[in-house]
């Protein structure tokens, strides 16, 4: 089905669709020749899940626009780079993309590759969590900040932007939803073993596809009792790297100082710098 929509719609569902789905391609047509059946302007939104907003046309022309978008959002990273493409809607082409068609015209479309900026979920609205949510904000982070507590979520403490996660003490919420399909990176810095559990707990159930890293603070002897009771609750940590104590060992105690050290973590997960052996 043809969806029509206007290109500031199109726009408009571009962020929303970035915002959830963390990587879209947004398609437009920037020179046209000849006949064909978009014109310079028109947008054409293409997702993850392989939906599509938006229109070019239609017919064959639109249809290898959208393979070859959706090409770019399953490539390796660095593969699927913004282009222009340039498509002749003709049966045979010397240059370009033919598409079969017999309008004679031609037509640019440029290949545009939008990236959300990475997730830090951050479970525990406390000093380190304020730190950190500071630090990571200055990284180029999203935020969301999950906590039981109403005054540890107000917005006051933290950067600009950060979101904010209501739950319970027992983290039954699916707090992860919103951002599950992001590029996603969890730190657990609640303020008790107990409520660090329910926060693992939480995340091991949930198990988004985009998580990148998962960290735990606080002492070994910690980290054991919480390991314990999540094989208790029938939690295994198979297949998931947990970073237990959490953050690299660069020393200091403060609340500024582990922020950092969890944060330069996160930076070197992402870019796979970082060869930090579990402990056991």
């Amino acid at each position: 089905m043809l969806t029509t929509a206007a290109p500031p719609e199109v726009l408009a569902e571009a962020e929303r669709s970035l915002q959830s789905q963390g990587r879209v391609v947004l398609c437009q047509i920037v020179r046209a020749e000849g006949s064909t059946p978009g014109k310079v302007g028109w947008k054409l939104l293409a997702r993850p899940d392989g939906t599509f907003f938006g229109n070019l046309g239609g017919g064959a022309f639109e249809a290898m626009v959208k393979a070859d978008a959706l090409a770019k959002l399953r490539a390796e990273a660095g593969a699927g780079a913004s282009e222009v493409k340039r498509y002749y809607l003709t049966e045979e082409a010397v240059r370009g993309e033919p598409t079969g068609m017999v309008c004679g015209g031609m037509a640019e479309v440029f290949l545009e590759v939008m990236v959300a900026a990475p997730v830090l979920a951050i479970c525990g609205g406390g000093p380190v969590g304020q730190a950190l949510a500071e630090a990571a904000a200055l990284a180029g982070f999203e935020c969301l900040v999950a906590d039981d507590r109403a005054e540890f979520r107000r917005p006051e403490p933290f950067p600009p932007g950060t979101r904010f996660a209501a739950v319970d003490r027992e983290h039954d919420e699916d707090f992860l939803a919103p951002v599950r399909n992001r590029e996603l990176y969890v730190a657990v810095v609640t303020r008790c073993w107990e409520t660090d559990t329910m926060a693992l707990a939480a995340v091991l159930e949930q198990l988004p596809p985009g998580l990148r890293y998962l960290g735990l603070m606080g002492s070994r002897r910690k980290v054991a009792r919480v390991r314990e009771e999540l094989a208790g609750l029938g939690f295994e940590l198979e297949g998931v790297r947990l970073r237990a104590p959490i953050g690299l060992p660069i020393g200091g105690d403060s609340p500024g100082e582990i922020a950092i050290s969890i944060l330069a973590e996160v930076i070197a997960t992402r870019y796979e710098r970082h060869e930090k052996v579990e402990d056991d």
